[in-house]
């Protein structure tokens, strides 16, 4: 410190009680800085999602078995490295790895006590960070690359073994469109059994609505497989009037 100056953001009523005047205290000039830049991280991250909402995904159905469970995408280096700890070797990756790694986090400072803040003059906490970095991006994008492929091998996830839950209201408030259709008439001769003449739901879940949850394929999967209590086809045996009784369900959306 040439001359006495004072070293830029020291209070200057604590100037005269320093020890050593060729360092910045702590607190507060120190961790004041840190608190700046994370309350601009914080502002700058809670603009991005405003603007870029993330949107929900369907509700949870737990007769829906195609359904593949995957975490946030902050969580997904996680998730794959328990894939490298099958069976019993599961704990490694689930305690005594986090472990260690929180361990070497919470003790660093006592185990780099270089006072040279260059990154070349700390190979080893430079080459650590580094390391983890490019881990981190690693398995997180390999988590996402296997999460994909799952989902195609299981028919992209959009065919699922149960109906989607259609609210339930009164028959009243419930306004079919193009019941002239010829599919309509085969519907109410069958599948108004157990849905009702107006999709209401008697026996079977409510499906007035179908149209708005479902697309076409996702109805003609299920339709012709069949599941949760309704028969393949849905007891049609003429391909035709299925397909009739598909083309006017998928234009309900209530």
């Amino acid at each position: 410190m040439a001359g006495g100056e004072r070293i830029p953001g020291t209070p200057r009523y604590r100037h005269h009680l320093l020890k050593n005047p060729g360092t910045e205290p702590f607190f507060p000039n120190f961790l004041l800085k840190e608190w700046i830049a994370g309350a601009i991280f914080l502002t700058a991250f809670m603009l991005w999602i405003v603007f870029n909402p993330v949107p929900l995904g369907s509700k949870a159905n737990p007769d829906d078995t195609s359904f593949i469970p995957v975490p946030d995408w902050y969580f997904l280096f996680l998730y794959q490295l328990l894939k490298y700890y099958p069976g019993s070797a599961i704990v490694f990756g689930t305690v005594l790895v986090p472990l260690a790694a929180s361990l070497i986090l919470i003790f660093t400072p006592w185990l780099d006590v270089k006072k040279a803040r260059h990154p070349y003059k700390r190979p080893l906490a430079t080459g650590g960070m580094v390391l983890v970095t490019f881990l981190t991006i690693w398995l997180t994008n390999e988590a996402w690359i296997q999460h994909k492929a799952e989902l195609a091998s299981s028919g992209g996830g959009a065919v699922t073994t149960a109906l989607p839950k259609v609210p339930k209201i009164p028959k009243s408030q419930i306004h079919l469109i193009d019941t002239n259709m010829p599919g309509y008439q085969v519907f109410e001769s069958t599948c108004a059994t157990c849905h009702g003449s107006s999709g209401e739901g008697v026996i079977g879940p409510p499906i007035y609505a179908i149209g708005k949850y479902w697309n076409e394929k996702q109805l003609t999967d299920f339709v012709t497989k069949g599941g949760g209590g309704m028969p393949a086809k849905g007891g049609l045996t003429n391909a035709k009037q299925l397909q009739e009784v598909l083309d006017w369900l998928s234009k309900q959306k209530g």
